[in-house]
């Protein structure tokens, strides 16, 4: 898969994680309490915004990929990232579609994932994490509640059970605010042992936002390349 796009399919998940449904597991009393608090807040997120700092360690590059800008995303599946840094670009989340604007360079990449078995085969274990409740994860992930970090934050700790999954996804690590239930902080952590981090900051939780907030407007002028895959 391309790395490029692959990065990026991981931010977005990260983003949709904000607007996840929590539920309840095997963590005890105080644990399936904590759950089912955190699930009550989520529900109310419909919308959101926000900075955002990404930071990718990967075998192919000696230095860390270090990138930053904002990020909208409305439910159920729309997501809007501005990077600013180190390349200026634009991505943005259509259903199973991603478009990708370069406006420096006037270029603008259209990818298509629907029907796509490779596709599907990397992105569903990740999917799930952020489309099933607690309950329904358990079924496939080993999760731990790994206390409370700076007095405000609860962390968890996801790890597949299918070996096929483990060959290329070791773990996804999350950090929720306490205060609202959004995600603060995200790490996902490959097989490979390539990471993403992304932390979400000033974040605006239920902004006013439509449709039209979260699309590219690309000119008329620069051609649109079209991928069936990445």
């Amino acid at each position: 898969m391309n790395r490029k796009v692959w990065i990026i399919l991981l931010s977005i998940l990260a983003a949709a994680l904000q607007t996840s449904s929590g539920g309840s597991w095997a963590f005890g009393q105080d644990g399936q309490a904590l759950i089912r608090a955190i699930d009550e807040q989520q529900k109310k997120i419909q919308t959101l915004a926000a900075d955002f700092f990404q930071k990718k360690e990967t075998s192919l590059a000696k230095a860390p990929l270090v990138s930053s800008g904002t990020v909208k995303f409305k439910r159920p599946d729309r997501v809007h990232f501005i990077y600013s840094k180190p390349e200026q670009m634009e991505m943005a989340l259509e259903g199973k579609t991603i478009w990708i604007y370069y406006p420096i360079r006037s270029q603008a990449e259209k990818f298509s994932f629907a029907g796509n078995k490779r596709v599907t085969q990397y992105l569903e274990p990740v999917t799930g994490i952020f489309q099933k409740t607690f309950g329904q994860l358990a079924e496939t992930y080993h999760i731990g509640y790994r206390g409370e970090e700076l007095g405000h934050l609860y962390c968890f700790r996801l790890q597949p059970k299918d070996d096929k999954v483990l060959q290329f996804l070791s773990r996804v690590d999350v950090w929720i605010d306490r205060a609202s239930g959004a995600i603060l902080r995200f790490e996902m952590i490959e097989a490979n042992r390539d990471r993403l981090l992304l932390e979400f900051k000033d974040l605006q939780i239920n902004p006013p936002l439509n449709d039209e907030d979260l699309a590219l407007r690309i000119p008329p002028t620069v051609k649109v390349l079209e991928k069936i895959s990445p």
